[in-house]
């Protein structure tokens, strides 16, 4: 059984195109599509990784690092999002995400290669 990682993306291209890159690779993937479910998925399930947009509906993907941290979950969050402001990458990592990249800056083989380097692989 392959570790479990949770996407949170709303697009659903890119989030089929991770799935489909990271299932390859030998990954259990599971998808929430907004902030809310990431959350509450969150706390039922637990997961070895959780691959992070920040634009999302209902919740933003800072809420979601904001919970992680509240709960006191222990799982490594990768950000991916387009919003490439110093701010936004500062508040993320304080909020406890371990990587943060710029999907439009970066190619599923990378994304895999940082999962894998992430988890220890």
């Amino acid at each position: 059984m392959g570790k479990k990682i949770l996407i949170v993306e709303d697009e659903k291209a890119i989030a089929n195109a991770l799935t489909l890159k990271l299932r390859s690779a030998g990954f259990e993937i599971f998808l929430a599509q907004d902030g809310e479910t990431a959350v509450s998925t969150l706390q039922k399930f637990p997961f070895d990784l959780i691959i992070l947009d920040l634009i999302l509906p209902k919740k933003d993907g800072f809420f979601v690092l904001e919970e992680i941290k509240k709960l006191k979950i222990p799982t490594p969050v990768i950000v991916a999002s387009n919003l490439g402001q110093k701010e936004d990458i500062n508040l993320a990592k304080e909020l406890g995400a371990k990587d943060y990249i710029i999907k439009a800056e970066i190619t599923l083989a990378e994304i895999t290669e940082k999962v894998k380097k992430i988890l220890g692989l």
